[in-house]
């Protein structure tokens, strides 16, 4: 007597067709539920003027244009040559105030730049003047 010997398939597999979606789904879930932080940078409280306070006018005054040219004294001069500049024209007048000026249009980066040139000369008493707005001015351009 020979016996047949019957061997089961195995139909059980993984079914890979619903599997595209649960990862489509898992992705937007993930995007709907991220937080961008967009403002990554130092939290600053910045001050509020009402008054505008005096300064000196004499002394040594940067200034950046709104193209980003820096000037010392209204000479023009490099951005790696304002911090040297500025500390020969106080070695000669010291305790001169140095006034920092600039364009509305000016870069912060630039800006940056120029105050991060008098830091490395060793020049950290900085004035920035203001101007005060007037009631009823919208602080447009061109006032």
């Amino acid at each position: 007597m020979k016996f047949r010997r019957v061997t089961q398939r195995d139909d059980e597999v993984i079914p890979t067709a619903s599997m595209a979606d649960i990862v489509f789904l898992l992705i937007i879930f993930f995007m709907v539920t991220s937080v961008f932080n967009l403002d990554r940078g130092l939290e600053m409280k910045l001050p509020q003027m009402e008054r505008a306070g005096q300064i000196s006018r004499k002394g040594i005054v940067v200034s950046i244009d709104a193209r980003g040219s820096v000037y010392v004294d209204g000479s023009p001069v490099e951005l790696q040559d304002v911090g040297r500049r500025v500390y020969e024209k106080r070695e000669k007048s010291p305790g001169a105030p140095v006034i920092f000026k600039s364009d509305r249009d000016t870069k912060y980066q630039k800006i940056m730049d120029v105050l991060d040139e008098l830091m490395k000369a060793g020049i950290y008493d900085v004035s920035l003047p203001v101007v005060e707005e007037k009631k009823g001015e919208g602080g447009g351009k061109g006032k």
